[in-house]
């Protein structure tokens, strides 16, 4: 059932689409159950991930926090959460409580994205 739904998206890759299928399938070797899996994680990562960055207070915490989903965003071809990941470690730098505003857009893009991949 995932293989199926993946390949009549796989159709609609492009430069502009939150996730690099090609990427993504590159780094699971084209394995598509290993690339539902990947999505899958990273969709429930991701979601985590940004409900302790907006609860967490301690400024080296949230600055791991980012690192970590921008590494992960990284592996599946997230490229715009990999750039809103890098942006507010930046802004980390400057300001501890900046705002995620960017990165939470890219992750719920992504996320999206990855919904209709999966659930075609």
């Amino acid at each position: 059932m995932a293989p199926s739904s993946m390949a009549r998206v796989s159709g609609r890759a492009s430069p502009e689409a939150p996730i690099d299928l090609v990427q993504l399938a590159t780094n699971t070797l084209g394995n598509r159950d290993l690339e539902v899996q990947v999505l899958h994680l990273f969709k429930s990562q991701s979601r985590m991930t940004l409900e302790r960055l907006e609860n967490e207070t301690d400024p080296s915490v949230r600055a791991d926090l980012v690192h970590t989903l921008k590494g992960s965003a990284r592996a599946i071809g997230a490229a715009r959460v990999a750039t809103a990941c890098e942006c507010l470690e930046g802004d980390l730098k400057a300001a501890p409580n900046a705002p995620t505003t960017g990165l939470v857009a890219a992750v719920t893009e992504a996320n999206g994205y990855i919904c209709d991949l999966l659930e075609g």
